[in-house]
């Protein structure tokens, strides 16, 4: 029987230039951190500026 409490995984492929991916590896490498986890604070930066300017034009 499967333990409920774990989380479920989803992924998520983008496609991008050499140039992002590039990007990608420098911030991966100056911070020791997996791509995974540059790309969810990336979306959470950009989460946090879309409800930031929803808010704005309410």
């Amino acid at each position: 029987m499967k333990d409920r409490s774990q989380k479920k995984v989803n992924i998520i492929s983008i496609r991008m230039s050499d140039d992002e991916r590039d990007a990608i590896q420098k911030l991966m490498d100056k911070r020791g951190k997996k791509a995974s986890f540059i790309m969810r604070e990336a979306f959470a930066l950009f989460r946090e500026q879309w409800e930031l300017s929803r808010r704005m034009e309410a």
